[in-house]
């Protein structure tokens, strides 16, 4: 393997090898398009695969760009933290981070998406029409949801970019690569490829405007050409700035690979330091005999080495380098000056260690299941991964779309405040993740509120910043109010995940919140108990007890003297015991994390026996299930039960979890 890990250049900058990781969009990113735990260990796993480039994917330079709600964005300077967790996550192991910028245009999820052109409602269904194929390909039980999403976003591809709109996202796409390299970005690539906003400039397929923007040729690479320069200018020469490049659009009257040739060759003239290859747009790569041809090993080599015979920077190829030998033939025939690895590397993140030492590796289906996920909004999940990985990832992902990080914490007393110190400091890191938003509800009615406000918020900025080495947090001061419960609800519709309140004793609206919060949210009631970090976690065993659990790592996993107790109600002791060692699995929970089971006789009573337990046990937190249900026991425990728990253990913390 010579030639496959020797060192190589980019505009100066030094490659250990020659293999990059593709940019293979997952769907990781917060609903809020912030960085999340799972995307930053994502990219910490692809970094030590060994790959001298990680390419970081889709990160929209607008709001109106973004192709999904679980992309990520660098409109504004508030993303840069975010993205520099990232990268730094990439380069602590040793490989260099590169971010690629994207405009989505029609496929972006906006209700007014940019098009180059606007399409007739005839021209709208011939698109619906060449998009059989791709709805085709997914499993026919999603496909009716599919359709109708598929049918809004065409029937939205009406409204033709005035000049305003392209000169806005031209400079978009400067100010998101400034963003980019005050991240600490290596590199930054523009996402020229797959039917996005600029090979939709780039195609006569979607590009019918006259000059300056079209009408010719040249005219359709002014867009992307004028990217290129306003990057050019924000950032320094010494950042190479790459090029994902769409070879052949695959459809009739698209791009084609002469023009693709002739434009990158204007790229390498305006200073684009690589190009990156690859073919096709939604359109075309579910057509059956384009998908066959795009499921040989190696499809793009041909194209690749006419393209390398016309450019001097380096080219990347993509397209099935299923295996090492594949790669070294295609670098022993300079058909390619370096090897981009995308499903081959989230199927097996060791290929590259298997390459080098020796090793079976675990091939790329070509199933579709990582696509499939993200397309409808989910996360990448790969076939290949073990069950327990991919169970995980899902439940990952559905903490997320509950927007388990984002956290409203509400304080209307002087003792709330002193509550609401005591929690902040027992936060532990796992917490720089979240986003919070403190709510003061000042009555009027308790003198020194307003001034003991002030002072909290100051003082949790200045912990937070120094503690967690960041501070996430808004403080909104509410004077003048009718009924607290409708200003809680009001600051709610801006997806809120958690809510916290603090007992006091004295506020019974506290209790009207509670049964009025979505059942999706969870309500967590601070108490004054020493022993928080003792945990007391009543469970079903249903899938429910999943996000649960979930609810409970998200707020003490990380602390040494956490102690958490799983609680069940049953009368089959055994078949708890098989569904209990499947959520410990799936959940990485630690082995020795058992589960209580209380079996029901004549006369037992389960709050009785829950409140039994959280008092002998010394617990200072309860985690209940709320509202609705399927079993029998987790009825009982939803309703009167989590009543008198809460009414009759005044010190406690609980999180009401629906």
């Amino acid at each position: 393997m010579g030639r496959l890990f020797n060192s190589t250049k980019i505009q100066g900058l030094r490659l250990k090898n020659r293999i990059v990781a593709l940019p293979v969009f997952t769907g990781y990113a917060l609903p809020d398009a912030r960085v999340s735990p799972l995307m930053v260990e994502h990219y910490r796993r692809l970094a030590r695969s060994g790959a001298a480039v990680v390419v970081i994917p889709n990160v929209a330079v607008a709001e109106n760009g973004r192709i999904s709600n679980r992309s990520l964005l660098l409109d504004h300077d508030r993303h840069i933290t975010g993205l520099a967790r990232l990268i730094r996550a990439i380069k602590a192991n040793h490989a260099l981070a590169c971010v690629q910028l994207n405009h989505g245009g029609r496929y972006a999820i906006s209700d007014q998406p940019f098009l180059p052109s606007a399409m007739d409602a005839a021209e709208a269904a011939k698109n619906v029409s060449t998009l059989k194929n791709f709805m085709e390909s997914f499993p026919f039980a999603k496909r009716f949801g599919l359709t109708a999403h598929v049918a809004k976003m065409t029937a939205g591809w009406t409204q033709e970019m005035g000049e305003d709109d392209i000169e806005d996202v031209i400079a978009a796409f400067a100010g998101a690569a400034q963003r980019a390299y005050l991240a600490g970005a290596d590199m930054i690539e523009l996402h020229g490829a797959t039917g996005y906003l600029i090979a939709q400039f780039l195609s006569p397929a979607t590009n019918r405007r006259k000059a300056p923007w079209g009408g010719s040729a040249r005219a359709r690479m002014n867009f992307a050409l004028k990217i290129v320069a306003a990057i050019k200018n924000r950032v320094p020469e010494n950042v190479p700035l790459g090029f994902r490049l769409i070879l052949d659009e695959k459809i009739e009257g698209g791009i084609s690979s002469t023009a693709a040739v002739r434009f990158a060759v204007k790229l390498e003239q305006q200073g684009i330091a690589y190009l990156s290859a690859t073919v096709g747009t939604y359109h075309s790569i579910f057509i059956p005999e384009v998908a066959r041809q795009l499921a040989r090993p190696g499809y793009l080599a041909q194209l690749t080495q006419r393209l390398r015979g016309h450019v001097t920077v380096p080219v990347i190829i993509s397209g099935r380098i299923v295996s090492p030998k594949l790669a070294e033939r295609i670098l022993a025939k300079e058909q390619a000056d370096l090897i981009g690895l995308g499903r081959p590397l989230l199927a097996d993140e060791d290929w590259l260690k298997k390459a080098q030492g020796g090793g079976r590796i675990i091939g790329c289906r070509n199933c579709n299941t990582c696509f499939q996920n993200v397309a409808l909004g989910e996360s990448v999940i790969c076939e290949r991964w073990p069950r327990v990985v991919q169970n995980r990832i899902r439940l990952e992902n559905r903490f997320a779309s509950r927007h388990g990080y984002k956290t409203l914490i509400v304080i209307s007393s002087i003792s709330d405040i002193e509550i609401a110190r005591q929690h902040a400091r027992q936060r532990v890191l796992i917490h720089r993740d979240i986003s919070d938003r403190h709510l003061f509800l000042n009555s009027g009615g308790e003198d020194g509120f307003a001034r003991a406000a002030q002072e909290y918020a100051a003082w949790s900025k200045t912990y937070l910043r120094a503690y967690l080495g960041r501070d996430k947090t808004e403080h909104v001061f509410v004077d003048d109010f009718e009924d607290p419960v409708d200003v809680v609800m009001m600051h709610l519709e801006d997806n809120f995940g958690f809510i916290s309140i603090y007992h006091d004793g004295t506020s019974p609206w506290k209790q009207q919140l509670v049964l009025k919060v979505p059942a999706d949210v969870v309500v967590f009631r601070g108490g004054t108990h020493p022993h928080i970090n003792r945990v007391l976690i009543p469970c079903d065993l249903s899938p429910f007890t999943l996000i649960q659990i979930r609810v409970a790592l998200h707020g003490f996993q990380g602390r040494a003297d956490a102690r958490l107790r799983f609680v069940h109600v049953t009368q089959h002791p055994e078949s708890a015991a098989a569904q209990w060692a499947g959520i410990v699995e799936n959940l990485e929970l630690d082995p020795s994390a058992d589960l209580k089971i209380l079996q029901p006789g004549k006369g037992f009573n389960v709050s009785a026996a829950l409140l039994d337990e959280a008092r002998n046990g010394g617990y200072g937190c309860l985690i209940l299930g709320r509202r609705g249900g399927v079993a029998r026991v987790r009825r009982r425990i939803l309703g009167s039960v989590s009543q008198r728990l809460l009414e009759e253990l005044p010190g406690c913390s609980f999180a009401l979890v629906g």
